[in-house]
């Protein structure tokens, strides 16, 4: 009461009853406070939990390779020996010569393989997509997952034409044709693996080296990882 009757005796209140509690006051301004951070807070986590839905919404499940197969020909194993089994031969095997990778003909010889199709050797990601340059013509490279984490590309060499310049592709879907690297050599694919450790990875390379570190020998490769 000695804060109101002070208040009384210089004239700033004209009656009690009007007067509200100082107390109070600091009482309601605390709560209007409290739920103004109550508010800001609850907003920050809801955009929060909407930022983190988005964001795994937008990120896309790895494409796994679960197994690989042959490049070209009608079915998914082809053998490397020139015989009646199929229609192409490995015409120069990994290590010969120092190659990279394997080199695939029509059994018929000459550029009878000109145009065949060329297919995924399994499920993936192309990388590269280009004409690579004298000795190349047109190189595709795709990107792959392993089930145990791995990673390896397969590059795809020589092509007349890419019929799949981006994106993602299926196990055995065509992505170019054979060709003869704009005149160069007689049609003919050649046709890599190669694991990280490849310091050519995303690049087409030389296709011969003497240090073949990070190449795979393909048709061992494919073969391990046929369908059963």
């Amino acid at each position: 009461m000695p804060i109101i009757a002070e208040l009384q005796k210089t004239g700033d209140v004209k009656s009690t009853s009007m007067l509200i509690p100082i107390s109070l006051i600091r009482l309601s301004v605390g709560c209007i406070l409290l739920t103004t951070v109550l508010h800001i807070t609850g907003q920050a986590q809801t955009t929060n939990r909407s930022s983190n839905n988005s964001a795994a919404q937008k990120s896309p499940p790895k494409i796994i390779a679960e197994r690989f197969a042959y490049p070209i020909g009608v079915t998914e194993l082809i053998t490397e020996a020139k015989d009646r089994k199929d229609d192409w031969y490995n015409a120069q095997d990994f290590g010969a010569n120092n190659h990279l990778g394997e080199d695939w003909n029509k059994n018929s010889g000459g550029n009878t393989d000109c145009g065949e199709p060329v297919f995924a050797a399994a499920n993936g990601m192309i990388v590269y997509a280009e004409d690579a340059g004298a000795g190349w013509g047109n190189v595709v490279i795709i990107e792959h997952n392993l089930p145990n984490g791995e990673r390896v590309q397969t590059l795809y060499g020589h092509l007349r034409k890419i019929t799949k310049t981006s994106g993602k592709v299926k196990l055995r879907e065509q992505i170019g044709e054979v060709g003869n690297a704009d005149g160069k050599y007689l049609c003919h694919l050649h046709f890599e693996v190669r694991n990280k450790n490849c310091p050519m990875w995303n690049k087409a390379g030389a296709g011969y080296s003497t240090n073949n570190k990070g190449w795979l020998d393909p048709s061992d490769f494919i073969d391990a990882r046929l369908k059963n």
